[in-house]
């Protein structure tokens, strides 16, 4: 084989690679985002009940909470160990290791509670956060689907 023959081959092989390469790439962002909408899609679905039990007798619904009272509003307060340890470690690889690991604070605005739970776990409502805190200022996750 000549020189020429091999760099048209090395050429062909680079043109052939490019657009497998390109064509993976695409499928892989077209999954993605088809991934993203319909995620999105089941966190937005619609709150009404459904029974999929076929036979027997269907279970009462899950009382949910309501969502009508003073909105709350989240503002991230800051990051610390979960038991509460104040670490100068946050950041750091191994920050509160010891302590449960790090958690990220939100505070309330009314009621100056406070929550480590993600955003879509934040209750809603001033009236449903105090339901959940009870007696202390500190907020458990807010999950309505879930029993």
């Amino acid at each position: 084989m000549t020189t020429t023959g091999i760099r048209r081959l090395g050429q062909a092989l680079r043109t052939i690679t490019n657009w497998v390469l390109g064509t993976i790439t695409v499928l892989f962002f077209a999954s993605l985002a088809t991934l993203v909408i319909l995620g999105h899609t089941a966190w937005k679905a619609d709150d009404k009940a459904t029974n999929t039990t076929t036979a027997g007798p269907s279970s009462p619904a899950t009382p949910r909470p309501s969502n009508t009272g003073t909105p709350i509003q989240w503002q991230y307060s800051g990051q610390t160990c979960a038991d509460g340890w104040p670490s100068t470690s946050i950041g750091k690889r191994g920050a509160c290791s010891h302590h449960g690991g790090v958690v990220t604070v939100y505070q309330s605005t009314p009621g100056n509670l406070t929550t480590n739970c993600h955003p879509y776990g934040h209750p809603k409502t001033l009236e449903r956060a105090r339901q959940l805190a009870g007696a202390t200022r500190t907020v458990p996750c807010d999950f309505p689907d879930e029993g």
